[in-house]
């Protein structure tokens, strides 16, 4: 949302959640530990007490060593969880593969005739008159079900790009010469929008990432009808 200090609405609720109940954590973490500090500053500054013979103290000392050490420790534990959650692909039911070219996406599956299928995503015109994100829509947008463990090959026949979906909570390097793999299941159906987020030439900024989640039904009537 435009405008918004936090994440975009997230398409991955579990990870999502987990995503943004860590941040909370980490936020309070950060607001704590600069008030502290920050009080104790101005103590030292502008208060007249001397603490100029506070020295020698080894309890204090302990303190502000371990202190730090279990708040890291307590991060930690989620920080590795979502981790886990984020590459974690579990037993996929349907792939696809999202390449990246200069400066284009190109995507590959299989369809119901077990026909590999190669759709061409280019950046769309936005002077046709119908309503469209500049910069963001495509001619034509990749579909996906809902509610369906998903498994995403990336790769680049080029240079290298990066597949970023902020809403789905997913960015993966697109290495070329190398074939990455990332987890994706998404409980709602609409339409999510990214860009290429590493800087891959002249045209990095022109070649948007679209992909439409729709219901399971719906969207293997829609395999039917696409031919290679």
């Amino acid at each position: 949302m435009y405008g918004s200090k936090v994440f975009q609405d997230w398409f991955y609720r579990d990870v999502g959640d987990a995503l943004n109940s860590f941040y909370h954590n980490m936020m309070l973490v950060a607001v704590f530990i600069i008030s502290l500090v920050g009080y104790f500053l101005f103590r030292i500054n502008f208060c007249s007490v001397s603490y100029r013979s506070f020295k020698h103290q080894n309890v204090l000392e302990w303190v502000w060593t371990v202190v730090p050490m279990l708040i890291l420790a307590v991060l930690w534990v989620p920080s590795v969880r979502n981790l886990y959650l984020m590459n974690h692909i579990g037993e996929p039911k349907w792939s696809f593969k999202a390449v990246g070219h200069q400066w284009y996406w190109t995507y590959e599956f299989v369809n119901k005739k077990y026909q590999e299928v190669v759709l061409e995503s280019y950046m769309d015109n936005i002077d046709d008159g119908n309503f469209k994100y500049r910069l963001l829509d495509v001619d034509q947008r990749m579909v996906a079900p809902v509610n369906l463990q998903l498994r995403v090959l990336v790769s680049s026949v080029d240079v290298l790009h990066s597949f970023s979906l902020p809403s789905c909570m997913l960015k993966v390097d697109a290495i070329p010469g190398r074939m990455t793999q990332t987890p994706l299941l998404v409980d709602k159906s609409g339409v999510v929008y990214g860009q290429c987020s590493e800087l891959c030439g002249v045209n990095h900024s022109f070649m948007p990432i679209v992909v439409e989640f729709i219901p399971v039904s719906s969207f293997l009537e829609w395999l039917k009808v696409t031919e290679v």
